[in-house]
């Protein structure tokens, strides 16, 4: 089973599927879970300071016993309470000793609140340096709106490689969220997606559920996978899923592993119906006060 990559816009490349160890890993040990991807076939585990089980992916590459070199690992800075350590360096190096890491593969500022006392440029400067030591081998951003790349875009040295977010058919209409897309393609930033189960966990129900169940029925896949086509084929990016269930944790994967995408008319059907709703669960703190 072989997980296709993209190309960051520095040259470097990642998986096209990342297994998170948030939301229903968060702030638990979860070293069990991560074994449990890794076996299953993912290549790129997606970590963050602010879920507070980085120790885990220690447990986790030792336990599976593969080579550090074949896992894509990402990491985030920030914490959701701001009164905390606000330096990315400090964070980076506290991470990499949890986690029994030389370096990661990819670095994100997890919010643009996070910078709390600095300027985007300022802190962005940071990340480049981190880049430069190697101690990062890409840098990105997490949870950015069109406002805060306008912010650092003609002070960076190097351009974020992606862009972290809630995204799916509910949330990907409006045009805060297309002005931000069109500023990624711009600089060929990449968009990992995350949440984009959405409209099945969260927003269940119309209009999207007989149109999704309609497509699983016409595609042989599962109305989950159909979602996560979506959300890549429509991004042009990544996206990152979680499961502590070894059969979930499969039948995500092998959205990415053993379907074709979906036509450009089954991908803009999703679409055209996603804008009859809105709905957004996290980030609501940074989206609430985007520009319209």
């Amino acid at each position: 089973m072989s997980i296709l990559t993209k190309k960051f816009n520095d040259g470097n490349e990642i998986p096209i599927v990342g297994y998170g160890i948030g939301t229903a890993n968060s702030r638990q040990e979860c070293s069990a879970q991560i074994v449990s991807a890794l076996n299953t076939g993912y290549r790129y585990i997606d970590t963050a300071e602010m879920y507070k089980n980085c120790p885990s992916v220690k447990d986790a590459l030792a336990e599976w016993g593969g080579k550090r070199e074949d896992v894509f690992i990402l990491t985030k800075w920030g914490l959701a309470d701001l009164s905390g350590n606000n330096d990315p360096r400090e964070t980076l190096l506290k991470l990499l000793e949890q986690m029994g890491l030389d370096y990661v593969d990819l670095y994100l500022i997890h919010t643009p609140l996070v910078i709390n006392g600095r300027t985007q440029s300022e802190c962005w400067k940071m990340m480049e340096d981190l880049k430069k030591e190697g101690l990062a081998l890409s840098i990105g951003v997490s949870n950015y709106r069109e406002e805060d790349f306008l912010a650092f875009e003609t002070t960076w040295e190097i351009p974020p490689a992606v862009n972290q977010l809630e995204y799916h058919p509910y949330n990907a209409h409006p045009a805060n969220m297309i002005r931000m897309k069109t500023i990624c393609d711009k600089h060929e930033i990449l968009i990992m997606a995350y949440g984009s189960l959405a409209p099945l966990t969260r927003a269940t129900g119309p209009p999207l559920e007989n149109v999704i169940e309609g497509m699983a029925k016409e595609t042989g896949m599962t109305t989950g996978q159909v979602l996560l086509k979506w959300s890549e084929q429509y991004s042009g990016g990544i996206s990152v899923t979680t499961s502590t269930k070894v059969q979930r944790q499969k039948e995500q994967l092998e959205a990415f592993t053993i379907w074709p995408p979906l036509s450009d008319d089954q991908v803009d059907r999703i679409a055209q119906v996603g804008k009859e709703r809105y709905f957004r669960h996290f980030g609501k703190s940074i989206w609430d006060k985007a520009a319209p």
